[in-house]
């Protein structure tokens, strides 16, 4: 702190860097521009960014950078239908359903 005034470098935050090369469309992405942080649908995959769209209508950006983006949540399919029953695991609740009087 020289002069009462804060050294550039000091206030200059570092975010994590995210690589854009695990982000596909349908997945949630949070942007943080210019300070500005919400959560967007990824839509399409430019050369120079991600294509988006924000789930705050009030938000007007529609692309984002990859320094950009804050964190990342996939869209995940559902789980494969088999026909075998599914075996309850060791954790699991069991729920008493007996009748006491």
């Amino acid at each position: 702190m020289a002069g009462g005034f804060y050294e550039p470098s000091a206030l200059r935050r570092t975010l994590a860097r995210v690589r854009l090369d695990g982000i596909q469309l349908g997945d949630i992405v949070e942007v943080d521009r210019l300070g500005r942080r919400f959560h967007a649908l990824v839509s399409a995959s430019p050369v120079s960014g991600l294509g988006i769209q924000p789930l705050d209508r009030r938000i007007t950006y529609r692309s984002c950078r990859a320094h950009e983006v804050v964190a990342h949540w996939a869209k995940r399919g559902r789980p494969k239908v088999t026909s075998e029953p599914l075996q309850p695991s060791v954790l699991q609740l069991e729920l008493d359903t007996t009748v006491r009087e």
